[in-house]
């Protein structure tokens, strides 16, 4: 039945056809449009991937079969190279999103196999990426419930759903947002509420990474006016995990913050039905900077890349990097900030929806010798 509903649900959003792969599999077709001699994902074609990722999350994705094709405008050994690009372009998208690489097939034609008319009413059709992605149904999660619709008794302890974060990092995914508005108004709704934010992670020991996803919830919480005093954080590392990591669905089970409900009245008070613009804060982990100089280590410009990522993807958000001197060097710190900017820039993230400063150190914050705090500020555009 959870399989005849979610293909139901499918084919209604997406107009796809599904059909049997082998006993067990089913298969979701989807075309990718492209504009004339184009290879760039236009916005309507990202939302009508995006549509399609919502449905079939990559961990019941088994394989995914990729196409490029071109209208009969042009030679065919440019059309060949062009139906390469848009293959690229179309594999480089799903891998920013999550799918693992090593799951694809893909092939490019140029304009020998066309599926319409190259009439000059119709030849548009042509120019286009065909895509199969082949699942097995009996991976679907069970749909989480929503935070709101749970009684929060004393000693629940309840995973926080449909939270993800950037790859390495305590920086929320923009989609985990709504998840995080609930446990908000889930907190506003029972203001004897007390609970425990219990941070996790997969694949190795990361305790700083466990603790700081679960601190950005707790920080999260206080930004909205919740009061610290009914809420604590720790995390656990990998020493709590729910599955054994076999499969892909159940390393990304065992990354998660839970609630662990310390004590609840069950008294309610009316929440506010406003919605408030998204603010939150986490910390940048791992950007890490060569001793006296502003270039970053290897392994920091690819933290950053994670990051650029999801800021390029994202939309109506803003971003604003802030690095501390707590290294007690305002002009070495000045530079590290160029470079971060410059390094973003480079990385193609729009220079409109981000800003990169520097900042004395905080109250507390303990001195370092070379390594920069950094703080990422994401806010809504209203």
């Amino acid at each position: 039945m959870k399989q005849l509903i979610f293909i139901s649900l499918l084919a209604f959003f997406l107009d796809v056809h599904t059909h049997a792969q082998e006993a067990g599999d089913s298969i979701f077709n989807l075309e990718v449009n492209f504009d004339l001699d184009s290879f760039t994902l236009t916005s309507a074609e990202k939302d009508k991937v995006d549509s399609l990722l919502v449905l079939v999350p990559f961990t019941v994705v088994k394989k995914v079969e990729i196409y490029g094709h071109t209208d009969s405008l042009a030679s065919m050994e440019y059309n060949r190279s062009l139906s390469k690009r848009r293959v690229q372009s179309i594999l480089s998208y799903l891998v920013y999103q999550g799918l693992d690489p090593l799951k694809v097939d893909a092939d490019y034609y140029g304009e020998e196999r066309p599926k319409y008319s190259n009439s000059p009413d119709q030849r548009y059709r042509n120019r286009r990426c065909e895509l199969s992605f082949i699942i097995d149904p009996s991976r679907l999660p069970t749909p989480d419930q929503r935070l709101t619709d749970l009684p929060f008794n004393k000693g629940d302890k309840v995973r926080i759903p449909n939270l993800n974060f950037v790859g390495n990092q305590p920086i929320p995914m923009p989609a985990s947002f709504s998840s995080l508005e609930d446990l908000l108004r889930v907190m506003q709704k029972y203001p004897d509420l007390r609970i425990e934010l219990h941070g996790h992670v997969c694949c190795g020991n990361d305790y700083d990474l466990s603790v700081q996803r679960a601190k950005m919830v707790y920080d999260f919480l206080v930004g909205n006016g919740i009061e610290s005093s009914r809420m604590s954080f720790e995390g656990f590392s990998n020493t709590q995990p729910l599955f054994s990591e076999r499969t892909d669905k159940e390393k990304a089970l065992n990354r998660r913050v839970e609630v662990f409900v310390v004590s609840n009245t069950g008294r309610t008070a009316p929440v506010k039905a406003e919605q408030r613009a998204i603010d939150l804060r986490a910390p940048v982990l791992g950007v890490k900077f060569f001793p006296q100089k502003s270039r970053m280590y290897p392994s920091a410009d690819f933290m950053i890349t994670l990051v650029a990522e999801m800021m390029r993807e994202s939309k109506g958000l803003s971003y604003e990097f802030v690095m501390f001197d707590n290294i007690n060097n305002q002009r070495l710190t000045s530079a590290r900030v160029a470079s971060l900017d410059r390094t973003l820039s480079s990385m193609q993230v729009d220079k409109n929806i981000y800003k990169v400063r520097s900042s004395p150190k905080t109250e507390g914050m303990p001195d370092a010798d070379n390594l920069n705090f950094l703080m990422l500020k994401i806010t809504e555009i209203k």
